[in-house]
């Protein structure tokens, strides 16, 4: 009788063992797919994340380091000046020129006296009296006015104009309030001067844009008129350079594809030559991408430990339930051997009795699985506790199906192994007599 045809036998009368082992390869078969799903659409939603989200990193002048700064003292008053390499075009652009870099974004802001007969806009009135806060304005240029912190945050919003880009000079946006109570419009010219003392010149902007504030100010009733957001003056990096006469920005902001590349390119960019790293400080700026991608790493983790432990448990209970039915079989056992069957023979028939059994079961269990693999799109939102949206077909399903086929496969080997090595070690006649 052939090997195959002894296996379909034994699964055809010992119907308790065939049962057992089915219902529990099925059930742990069905962990594994569910397991390898979660996982595998946790790593979806990582990469979908990554995708979506832009990653930065910022540079600015490392005023931690004393070899930067020159700290002045006069007149009871701490001045502190940086002294270390200028963070300009030069810097900007040798790193621009790294791979995987997108764009950047200088930055420069300082106070400054805007003049003519311009109000400031100043919610409490305690400062009418007063010409110098009533002058003072906060200004802020950028290469490319898109990315502004309070534009990108919400916290104001263009509503006419354009904002200021590479390449304009001289051009500002102001404030719907600021215009409407002294008549500005979009066009209109309006100058900007250094603060008495400070360095610079004084430069002539025209109105590109208006914007409105979205953002709620807290204690306006004591606010001075320069730390309100309707007076903020938006203008281009090259009247900012003439407005303070600096050779150098406040920070240069890089932007990427993969925010998950960050790290390796801030790492790279260190080694480029010729720029005094000692002067600046570097920092990654993946916040949103870090708040989804650290729950989806975890559910990642989980999924493979519980894949583990699936495996390894797997494992000792199949060879637990086989070692008491291949013990129950002893006599069976002597007599093949002593007909002159090998113990690699009945080794193999045992194999082939588990992928008898096995196969139906891993069907049964794959395609009961892959009905409801559209219920891990909605359990990954609960697991991380994050809004994501993961659509599980079979692009995602098949795979894990074929995964868990594979290392199930080697499971059950390993459990038929395990559950064949005491049999191994006697001859038919001490099987025989062990078995009366």
């Amino acid at each position: 009788m052939g090997l195959w045809k002894r296996a379909g036998l034994i699964v055809r009368r010992k119907k308790g063992k065939t049962l057992l082992l089915f219902f529990m390869i099925m059930l742990l078969s069905s962990f594994g797919v569910w397991g390898m799903l979660l996982r595998s659409a946790a790593d979806l939603a990582m990469a979908q994340t990554r995708q979506s989200l832009k990653g930065a990193f910022r540079i600015t002048p490392d005023m931690q380091n004393r070899e930067n700064v020159e700290v002045d003292q006069r007149e009871g008053q701490t001045s502190i000046r940086y002294t270390g390499e200028p963070l300009n075009e030069r810097v900007a652009e040798a790193i621009a020129s790294a791979r995987d870099i997108e764009g950047c974004n200088m930055v420069i802001r300082q106070d400054a006296m805007i003049q003519e007969d311009i109000s400031l806009v100043d919610f409490n009135g305690k400062y009418r009296d007063n010409p110098e806060a009533m002058r003072l304005v906060s200004v802020e240029a950028h290469t490319e006015g898109l990315y502004a912190e309070d534009f990108q945050k919400g916290r104001l919003r263009l509503t006419d104009g354009e904002l200021a880009v590479s390449g304009d000079e001289f051009a500002a946006v102001i404030s719907e309030r600021l215009a409407a109570e002294n008549g500005l419009e979009i066009g209109d010219e309006i100058r900007l001067s250094p603060q008495e003392g400070a360095a610079g010149q004084e430069v002539s902007v025209t109105v590109k844009g208006l914007f409105q504030v979205e953002a709620k100010q807290s204690d306006l009733d004591v606010t001075a008129p320069v730390h309100l957001l309707e007076n903020r003056i938006f203008i281009d990096v090259k009247s900012a350079k003439l407005l303070s006469g600096g050779t150098g920005t406040d920070y240069i902001d890089f932007f990427v594809e993969d925010p998950g590349q960050v790290s390796a390119i801030t790492e790279e960019i260190r080694q480029i030559p010729g720029i005094d790293w000692k002067s600046f400080a570097i920092t990654a700026h993946i916040e949103d991408y870090e708040k989804i991608a650290g729950p989806l790493a975890d559910v990642s983790v989980l999924s493979d430990t519980l894949l583990t432990v699936i495996g390894a448990m797997g494992t000792a209970v199949l060879s637990l339930i086989q070692i008491l039915f291949h013990k129950a079989r002893g006599y069976e056992t002597g007599i093949l051997l002593s007909i002159g069957i090998s113990k690699a023979e009945i080794l193999l028939q045992h194999i082939a009795e588990m992928a008898m059994i096995a196969l139906p079961s891993f069907l049964l269990s794959f395609g009961a699985c892959l009905l409801a693999c559209s219920r891990i799109g909605e359990l990954l939102p609960r697991v991380t506790g994050l809004d994501v949206e993961v659509k599980a077909d079979m692009t995602l399903a098949f795979p894990a199906v074929m995964m868990v086929f594979g290392w199930g496969s080697f499971v059950l080997l390993g459990s038929v192994l395990l559950s064949n090595l005491w049999l191994m070690h006697f001859k038919p006649g001490k099987i025989l007599t062990k078995s009366n």
